[in-house]
């Protein structure tokens, strides 16, 4: 399963959580109905803010969307051919959406450098 079908199906149980249609969830986010359910379905990769006003309209945190993310299987493992697919997604963001990566990179980083010291 891809990131985006991941972060979709995590939104969508969220929204079911907080009894929310797509249209009222829409109405809260500020976002079209048809978009949300293109996420929710994995067919749309969401910008960070898209995620942002997402998690605000559900009145959830960034981290709880994307926790347990990082089980998903790479599915190249040449690192030039990642590296050029990360300077491709980096390429087409603003400053402060690669920003926000670079957060949630370091927030990676020391969450696994804990659990090797947990080991």
């Amino acid at each position: 399963m891809n990131l985006a079908a991941l972060i979709g199906m995590k939104i969508r149980k969220f929204r079911n959580e907080k009894g929310f249609t797509l249209e009222e969830l829409s109405f809260k986010s500020g976002l079209n109905a048809a978009h949300l359910g293109q996420i929710e379905r994995g067919l749309r990769n969401p910008t960070i803010d898209t995620l942002e006003r997402i998690c605000s309209a559900l009145e959830i945190n960034f981290l709880d969307l994307i926790n347990n993310c990082e089980d998903i299987p790479v599915k190249s493992t040449d690192p030039d051919n990642i590296r050029r697919k990360i300077d491709a997604q980096l390429s087409s963001m603003t400053l402060d959406e690669q920003k926000d990566i670079l957060r949630i990179i370091r927030i990676f980083r020391r969450r696994s450098n804990d659990e090797d010291k947990n080991d």
